[in-house]
């Protein structure tokens, strides 16, 4: 963060909250307590009206006009920069932090009278699988290739195909099920692919620009996927008993599913999906409370998985 940016981040912060000492600045902006006294000095040589007061404060709040935010648009802002993925697992943390103080610098009275009533009444916690901050650098430079169209090779590490390297035209970084990848055309495999962030370990920018493919859409390209991983196009059947009814009635599992009731108390449900793999792991979740009933193949599937289970407990 350069001097002024940081500079801007302390005014914000003081204008949001209250009661904030040197060593609390130094741990916002990651820097020491010498540094912040500096920026002190810099603002208050500039005629910014600051004083100390059991924690730094400002003279006036007149130092920028309200943000025209209603109380309803401020919790749908904060719920996106302060959910996890965002506030935690990413180098765009630091980002979204600065973000929200700035929102929250400018908000108006009425909303911040709101707000200390309810206190943080939303947050968002996603399940992640790693801490994607150790890789940091990783993620900048795929973000830093995506803005500017430029091929990276990749040293990549699949759970099937094993180590390899693998020139792609990155198109996305996109948060889904626990964790983040990259979406891009591999050159290797002339197609569109998906590649885990934690199981990348070297990108390396090359001379090389590309154009992303006009017809490229990230939903048309998850909308037949179970989760993550593309497959044969297959049309899965199967009937739900006991609490998985309720389970499955509860909320949408995938926008393609049917659901329908025989009169018996089960549940009837359908779904078109690409590749079965990872609705074979969802289905082996419910135990004996589901019965697959097409395809044949991921019925046997589903069979041998649960022999193979059972050899192993019986052992």
């Amino acid at each position: 963060m350069s001097k002024f940016d940081r500079l801007l981040y302390i005014l914000n912060l003081l204008r949001s909250r209250h009661f904030l000492k040197a060593e609390d600045l130094a741990r916002e902006c990651q820097v020491s307590e010498r540094t912040i006294y500096r920026d002190i000095i810099s603002l208050s040589s500039a005629n910014v009206p600051i004083y100390f007061d059991d924690g730094y404060k400002l003279l006036t709040d007149a130092f920028l006009p309200p943000l025209n935010f209603s109380f309803d648009d401020y919790l749908v802002l904060k719920l996106g920069l302060g959910s996890s993925p965002l506030s935690i697992n990413t180098p765009l943390g630091k980002s979204a932090k600065r973000v929200l103080s700035k929102i929250d610098a400018g908000l108006s009275q009425e909303v911040k009278n709101r707000l200390s009533d309810l206190g943080d009444p939303l947050r968002v916690t996603l399940k992640t699988t790693v801490d994607f901050s150790k890789l940091g650098l990783i993620f900048n430079l795929i973000e830093q290739s995506i803005l500017n169209k430029r091929t990276i090779r990749l040293d990549y590490e699949g759970l099937e195909s094993g180590k390899s390297s693998r020139e792609i035209d990155p198109y996305a970084l996109i948060f889904r099920r626990y964790s983040w990848y990259l979406l891009g055309f591999c050159h290797l495999r002339e197609q569109i692919r998906v590649f885990r962030l934690n199981r990348i370990y070297k990108v390396t920018l090359t001379d090389k620009s590309f154009v992303r493919k006009s017809d490229f859409s990230i939903e048309e390209f998850f909308k037949n996927s179970w989760e993550i991983y593309q497959g044969e196009t297959t049309e899965v059947k199967l009937r739900f008993f006991g609490k998985a009814v309720k389970v499955i009635e509860s909320g949408q599992h995938h926008s393609s599913e049917n659901l329908s009731k025989p009169g018996d108390g089960s549940l009837l449900y359908s779904v078109r999906v690409s590749g079965t793999e990872e609705i074979a792991r969802w289905i082996l979740g419910f135990g004996e409370m589901v019965e697959v009933l097409e395809p044949e193949e991921l019925k046997v599937n589903i069979k041998e998985t649960i022999q193979k289970m059972q050899k192993l407990y019986s052992s």
